[in-house]
């Protein structure tokens, strides 16, 4: 009878060490094509101790038209929200205003905006940890009208990893 209990035991022994060490090894092995980032460190605050007036990122395109002086452009400002940006974008005689919400990655957000494939048309995306572009949004005029759509969806998320460890008391 001692024998099986010994036996049981054994085997719960080795089967939890065998999981909690092939989660481990999930966790540690990173490929570098991979999406997912790790943040190790938040200390971004969420709100900003000053605003700035000033765009933090600006886009301007001429709009073809012999009588009148039109551009098509785009505008990013701050918002007291760290990751909150408004955008002011401008076509002819038009003005719009829409947000512009950005991932926390763990570093400062930074707007980039590059012109599109069509000929009145902004990507708005932002930098990533390694600085590389990163498309999110597209403006662009299509039959004399301002559309905005999204591109990719980017989330965050929190992950939080326990160790669990079992005490079996064999009576």
């Amino acid at each position: 009878m001692k024998l099986k209990k010994l036996g049981f035991l054994s085997l719960v022994i080795v089967v939890l060490f065998a999981c909690n060490s092939s989660k481990n090894n999930e966790l540690q092995s990173t490929d570098e094509n991979d999406t997912t980032t790790y943040i190790t460190n938040d200390t971004i605050p969420n709100f900003r101790k000053v605003v700035s007036a000033n765009a933090v990122a600006s886009f301007s395109k001429k709009i073809p038209d012999e009588l009148n002086n039109w551009v098509f452009a785009i505008n990013v400002y701050e918002t007291k929200e760290t990751f909150k940006y408004n955008m002011r974008i401008h076509y002819k005689e038009m003005t719009v205003i829409d947000s512009l919400r950005i991932p926390n990655f763990g570093i400062m957000p930074k707007i980039m905006l590059q012109d599109g494939k069509e000929p009145l048309s902004c990507i708005i995306g932002f930098a990533d940890k390694k600085g590389n572009f990163k498309e999110y949004r597209k403006a662009f005029i299509d039959k004399d009208r301002l559309r905005i759509i999204s591109l990719k969806s980017y989330f965050v998320g929190v992950y939080q990893t326990k160790k669990w460890f079992f005490l079996i008391i064999a009576l």
